[in-house]
């Protein structure tokens, strides 16, 4: 009888240290009778689910790139994984993995890891700052990249979140018995690990020492690029900024009732998910405890800010380094116009200064290499 362990994820619950550990312990894997196999050289097979942003949202559906997959494994005991199969959600594309699945195999068991939303959201969009462009990444194009530590409650986004819905779809094609739904909490994993949990429901026993990669950012890189790609700086420009993004160790955080906001807009999917799932004293599948994060977010840029790291918009080699500094000051000044409870006269001072930026802020348009200009026409065919 041949096993498929298929894991699905969900992002931002450790996969990167799990796939990891499994690809640099494929030997001993192997010799335990486990065959780890994957498309990417860090163990990940996401390669294998299409990301596409469109017009009416995003879309999410296999590639043949699985089906091959599946078919290189030559053990008894599989494990493959893939943390975009938790972008899938329309029980049509689960058939189809399911279907997949059961050619090559006799039994497949489903592994998903949950982390609270908030939590889930915030490091998910901490993603999404380590590029320079948008829609290059899942994050960007899932999350945006709107100001604030979290995304804005969309249709996608909701969609995304509502794990007990897609998991009712898992279990709708694969069965009850074929689930294996843990929470991302070091407290309620095996050993505090992923990859002691994750080894611990392989049936067979094998070990691998456990392994952490650390994938976040800094608040300074977060804001920064965050802001910049939403104001349209060139992906260049972006690049050469981040080296002076870096080395900032502290983290950003929304405030206390933004968070708890964005957790309780899932609360209806939280309860049942606590029902059939992850079952926890709050019945709400998780930690209702909000006291980790602070009364007032740090997850806004300030002209403080800017006043501290200005100088390397101009140590950079940007084409217009002011033009850039002004267009972000205009931005925060016209963010902090927006507040409630601010006087008249306050408000009226801000855009006048604003009025005044507006005269030097400027963008940068993209820069067009000669090389980059060749290439264009070779692809053109002129």
């Amino acid at each position: 009888m041949r096993t498929l362990y298929l894991h699905i994820g969900f992002h931002k619950t450790g996969s990167s240290s799990l796939q990891l550990a499994l690809h640099r312990h494929r030997a001993p894997l192997l010799d335990a009778g486990v065959e780890f196999v994957a498309l990417g050289k860090k163990g990940n097979s996401s390669g294998a689910i299409e990301v596409e942003a469109r017009e009416e949202g995003l879309e999410f559906h296999l590639n043949d790139r699985f089906r091959q997959l599946l078919a290189s494994s030559r053990g008894d005991t599989v494990i493959v994984s893939a943390e975009h199969l938790s972008f899938l959600y329309r029980g049509a594309d689960i058939r189809q993995v399911r279907d997949i699945c059961a050619e090559l195999f006799d039994r497949t068991v489903v592994i998903a890891y949950l982390r609270r939303q908030d939590l889930h959201a915030r490091s998910f969009k901490q993603q999404g700052a380590r590029g320079c462009e948008r829609g290059r990444s899942s994050s960007s194009k899932l999350l945006g990249h709107d100001e604030g530590a979290l995304p804005p409650l969309n249709a996608p986004v909701r969609t995304y979140y509502d794990y007990f819905a897609k998991l009712q779809q898992w279990e709708a094609c694969f069965g009850e018995e074929a689930l294996e739904v843990r929470e991302f909490e070091p407290g309620r994993l095996c050993g505090g690990d992923i990859v002691t949990d994750f080894m611990g429901l392989v049936s067979n026993g094998a070990e691998i020492p456990p392994l952490r990669v650390n994938e976040g950012v800094g608040r300074r890189e977060f804001l920064l690029t965050h802001k910049l790609i939403e104001l349209g700086v060139a992906p260049d420009d972006i690049r050469r900024l981040k080296p002076g993004m870096r080395g900032d160790d502290s983290r950003v955080a929304p405030a206390r009732d933004n968070a708890r906001a964005f957790f309780l807009a899932f609360s209806e999917s939280n309860r049942q998910l606590n029902d059939h799932y992850l079952r926890h004293a709050s019945g709400l599948a998780f930690s209702d405890d909000f006291s980790s994060y602070p009364e007032v977010g740090n997850d806004h840029l300030s002209c403080a800010d800017l006043a501290q790291w200005s100088a390397d918009l101009f140590a950079a080699g940007l084409q217009n380094p002011q033009g850039l500094r002004d267009a972000l000051l205009a931005d925060c000044l016209r963010s902090l116009a927006g507040t409630p409870g601010l006087a008249t006269r306050v408000i009226g001072e801000l855009y006048g200064a604003m009025e005044c930026l507006a005269h030097t802020a400027r963008i940068a348009p993209a820069r067009n290499p000669w090389w980059r200009r060749l290439k264009r026409k070779k692809h053109s065919g002129r």
